[in-house]
């Protein structure tokens, strides 16, 4: 910044110098102005001159300046000098909730808030455990909210912090999508076993009819594949009112008799 073409005016300055020094202390624009010399160019003794201060402490001023920035300019040897203030930034509390059907995500108020749809269940688990693997939230929070335990939380936490999205969170195991292991013979079993025992009151599920189909076909299912056909079978929607439909049934069989 070359200034030598700019015409200082000694009556605009004493003008201005009395109405800065309402405002500030002697020795503050006194700092300032060596300051402001030194960063247009001006050598140290020359701006000891026009300022009326020994070379050393023109140079001293400069190097505290430098290095405090602007709480160098007030007198730290006056004890009356109020201390430049420091802004304090609180730090932004985030909290996480559940609203119905929405996970709510607050950044330090109500007006801040990131929503998300519990449905979108790989969405939420990212964003609320990506929040957990950067200590905004806690374990127990984030394990309440998607449900799972404590451990499990961390767990899926740790994972996405090493791995992307598709690696950790999707779940990549499908069911049979065809009947290799189950044919006419293994699915009338399912039905017969599910059918008998919800009748009788007996229990249903999926390791026990495994276990009953495996005995009597050696098919080798596992309970997900006995899972995966009950539900594409129905089974589970007439659990309730099968007994109820075969008590008609005989009855209905009495009176007739």
């Amino acid at each position: 910044m070359d200034c030598r073409s700019i015409e200082f005016s000694a009556e605009k300055s004493t003008e201005r110098m009395e109405k800065a020094e309402r405002a500030f202390s002697a020795v503050l624009l006194k700092r300032i102005i060596v300051f402001v010399l030194y960063l247009l160019g001006a050598k140290r003794g020359d701006i000891a001159s026009v300022v009326g201060m020994p070379r050393e402490s023109i140079k001293t001023a400069v190097r505290v300046i430098l290095r405090d920035g602007f709480a160098a300019f007030r007198d730290r040897r006056r004890s009356d000098t109020p201390a430049v203030p420091q802004t304090v930034v609180a730090p932004v509390r985030i909290s996480a909730r559940r609203e119905d059907e929405w996970y709510v995500v607050a950044f330090g108020s109500d007006v801040n808030e990131v929503k998300i749809p519990v449905a979108h269940k790989i969405k939420a688990r990212t964003i609320l455990l990506s929040l957990l693997g950067s200590e905004l939230l806690s374990v127990q929070e984030t394990a309440l909210l998607l449900g799972v335990s404590s451990g499990h939380c961390r767990e899926l936490a740790e994972n996405l912090t090493r791995g992307d999205v598709p690696e950790t969170l999707l779940d990549k195991r499908r069911g049979q999508t065809r009947d290799y292991k189950v044919g006419a013979e293994e699915k009338a079993e399912i039905i017969q076993q599910f059918a008998a025992r919800a009748v009788t009151g007996h229990s249903t599920t999926s390791e026990e009819l495994a276990k009953l189909v495996n005995e009597r076909t050696d098919a080798g299912v596992s309970p997900r594949t006995i899972r995966w056909h009950a539900n594409k079978l129905g089974l589970a929607g007439i659990k309730k009112t099968l007994p109820e439909l075969v008590s008609t049934l005989k009855k209905t069989r009495d009176d007739c008799a």
